[in-house]
Parts: C-alpha cells; structure tokens; sequence
C-alpha cells in the first residue's frame, strides 16, 4: 500500500508541475495557477512525510530486531542452564523449593524470548520487511501438530484439548513456520485464557473457496467493550500476558492473504477463525528429509564462540547428550581457523557475531583450505530469523541453529554432521564380525 500512495503521488506531482509550467507560461495570470501551486505543495510535503513514516518503520524493525537479537545472548544462559538443572535431577537432586524455581526460571525465560519474538515480527511485518516463504500447506496437519505440542500444558491446566480429525482437506499456500506460529498462538492463549475442567476445540474446513480454521475455547470470554482492543498489542483484553501475539497473528494472516477474526460470549468463550485461501496450483514434490541417528560417537568439536557463560553452558550440554565428544573451544575467528588447521576436528560450531572474523567469513575460509574443506560446519547464532536461517543454510552451513540453545535440536544436529563417521563405525563392526 505504501508503495502504492508513493507511485500515485509521484504520478500527481508530475501532473501538478506539468499544469504549473502551463499556466506560468500564458501571459494573463490564472487563477487556477495559485491553486495547482498550493496542491503540489501540499502534495510535495505529503509525500516527504509518507517517505520518512516508512523510514522510521524500517528503522524501528531494525532497532526492534537488534535489541532482539542482544537480548538472546542472556536467555541462551538463562533458559539453558534452567533446562539442564531440569534434565539431571536424578544426578543432582533437587528440592521440592529449588525445582519450583527452576521450572519458574524457565518458564519465564522462555516467555520472554516469546514476546521478543512477538515484538520483533510486529515490527517487521509493519514495516514490510517480513519474509515469506509460501509453499502448499495442509492446515489441518499443522493444526494436528499444534495440538500435539500443546497438549502437556493443556493437561496440566486441566484442559481438554480436542484436536481436528485426520482424513483429508484444504490445502493452502502459506509459510508453513509462519503459520505454525500463528496457530500456536491461537491454541495456546486458549488453554490460557480457559478454566480447569474446560475445553478447546480446533476445526478445519473448506468454506466458498478458502481453508477455515477455528479455535474455540470454553473459558471466560472477553467482555464487549473489550473486543475492539483484541487485536492491539499488549491488550490484556485476552487475558494478562497475552503480548503482542494476536496482533502478530492477525498480521501474519493478512501477509498471507487471509484474515483473523474471534467473537465471544462474556462467560462462554471465545472463537478465533482464521481464513485462508485455497491452494489453485499444482502439487508441490514431497520432500523427503531422512532422520539423523540421535546416537553420537566418539568425535573431535571445536566450538568458536566469545562468551563465556555460553561456552560453560555448551561443555555442561555435550556432557550430557554427548559425553563422548572432546571439546575444543576458540574465542574468536581467527583463533578458530587456526585451531581447525591444527586439530582438523570431525566438526565445527561456530556462533555467527564473532570479534575479528564472523562466522559466515570463517565457514568460507574453512572451505577454501585443504585440511578442513570438508570438515562440516553449524551455526549457532542470536540471528536466528528466518532469512538469517535461509542465508547460513545457502553460505554452507550444515544446519543453522538458534539461541537460546535448543538441545534437542542440537543433538539433531551434531547427529547429522557426524552421519558420515557414524557410517564408518557401523562398517568397521560389521567388518570385525
């Protein structure tokens, strides 16, 4: 739209200055000439004041998505080693006091990183520099996995979570994640927002030629004079804590070209129906991504980062998921290529924002050099959006991972890069038998 008003108002300008010069050149003054030259005024200031609103939204979505990207660099400390004190219990107890706490720590620092996520989306998205990735999607299958996820929370509040059946229905072009997203968002406020004993249905549909999906929960409601504010940023109108979700929600369906709409009964609930249009064009290929073996063997890791609280964290993560790596760890980039000449370990994690050399220029000089051409590369890295993703998959990398540190998907993705070694151990013990 804004690219919109800018085009026309340069077309109106051209038109304005063209009638400026016409009626400068009659010889009789004009009394039109005073009006044209007050319209191309106006127009010229409307047009510089559109210009810097898109400016200073560009500029917010980048502040927005800096502060963003710090911020991770604690939580990865605060959630990581939350969830490590979690993991080994049975090793180290703790009591009934300390483990309240935790799982408070925890859950707080991950609601945290949601609303960050949140805030940086909402800024991208008014901007227009949000991308998209739309691809052929079966909502109904996304919706399944929603609540699949989401069903430990809903039973430890006493929710019953009722899922869409499986069989077959519409498909949509959307962004898969985006919309994952915004289905979470959905399901999870309504588990929130509900009472014990309550319940949330989620329905799929096709309806005059768009995909339906509908989350409808039993809770409380929300008031009427509160519905207008539903949809606005850090409205508590559903429910305290809510952030700037169903504002980003709401967003996100528009940039897919649908919509996001809820009604609700004070006492009785509340509906949110998301629209969708249907998938015209033809199938897209299955992609076909085979598992990586979870078990890790013995190998040589070199990580490549500069904080200390996160290199205590990983040497504490791998000695629980991997107690059979050994571990090198660089500070800098310059300090890592070296290290990997002398080492030639089995694999490299590296974070991205490194002083000196960063992690896209040491992945490069890693593969311009003979002894570590081939040495398998990861990324870990607070610039984890879904362009920073895109871009450090097409720089090389194995796999691009997130902080806060995810480690599940780290086990994934050292199970992936040790693959080819894994292959080798299984051929040598099939040789020796």
């Amino acid at each position: 739209m804004q690219l919109i008003l800018l085009l026309l108002s340069a077309i109106l300008a051209t038109g304005f200055a063209g009638l400026r010069l016409w009626l400068k050149a009659r010889t009789a003054p004009h009394p039109a000439a005073a009006r044209a030259w007050d319209l191309e005024n106006r127009l010229a200031a409307a047009e510089a004041a559109l210009e810097r609103r898109v400016g200073a939204d560009h500029d917010a979505a980048a502040l927005v998505s800096g502060l963003a990207v710090e911020a991770r660099t604690p939580l990865n400390a605060v959630i990581g080693f939350s969830e490590l004190m979690r993991l080994n219990r049975a090793q180290e107890p703790l009591t009934v006091r300390q483990a309240q706490a935790v799982d408070q720590i925890l859950a707080s620092g991950r609601a945290l990183l949601s609303l960050l996520d949140e805030v940086s989306d909402l800024a991208r998205l008014q901007a227009g520099v949000l991308p998209l990735a739309p691809e052929r999607v079966d909502p109904r299958l996304i919706a399944r996995q929603v609540c699949d996820r989401l069903r430990p929370e809903a039973e430890a509040a006493g929710v019953i979570l009722n899922a869409p059946k499986p069989g077959a229905g519409p498909v949509v072009r959307a962004d898969r994640s985006r919309l994952r997203q915004l289905l979470m968002t959905l399901v999870a406020n309504a588990i929130a927002t509900n009472r014990p004993g309550g319940a949330v249905y989620v329905e799929v549909r096709a309806q005059q030629g768009c995909a339906v999906v509908c989350v409808h929960d039993t809770g409380l409601g929300v008031p009427d004079d509160r519905m207008a504010d539903l949809f606005q940023p850090f409205s508590d109108a559903a429910g305290p804590g809510s952030g700037a979700g169903l504002a980003v929600g709401r967003a996100l369906a528009q940039a897919m070209e649908g919509d996001l709409h809820a009604v609700s009964r004070p006492g009785e609930g509340s509906t949110f129906t998301l629209t969708l249009p249907v998938a015209q064009a033809a199938p897209d290929l299955p992609r076909i991504v085979p598992a990586p073996p979870r078990t890790l063997p013995a190998a040589t890791l070199l990580y490549v980062e500069d904080n200390a609280s996160n290199i205590a964290l990983m040497r504490r993560v791998l000695g629980l998921i991997g107690p059979q790596l050994s571990l090198h760890v660089a500070e800098d980039g310059f300090q890592g290529l070296a290290l990997a000449r002398d080492l030639r370990p089995d694999v490299v994690l590296t974070d991205i924002n490194l002083p000196g050399m960063d992690g896209f220029e040491l992945r490069r000089r890693l593969a311009q050099e003979p002894l570590t051409q081939d040495t398998p590369v990861l990324a870990l890295s607070a610039r984890a959006l879904a362009d920073d993703r895109r871009r450090g998959l097409e720089a090389g990398f194995v796999d691009y991972l997130a902080k806060p540190l995810d480690i599940a998907a780290l086990a994934d993705a050292l199970a992936l890069a040790l693959a080819p070694l894994i292959g080798q151990e299984a051929g040598g013990l099939e040789e020796a038998a």
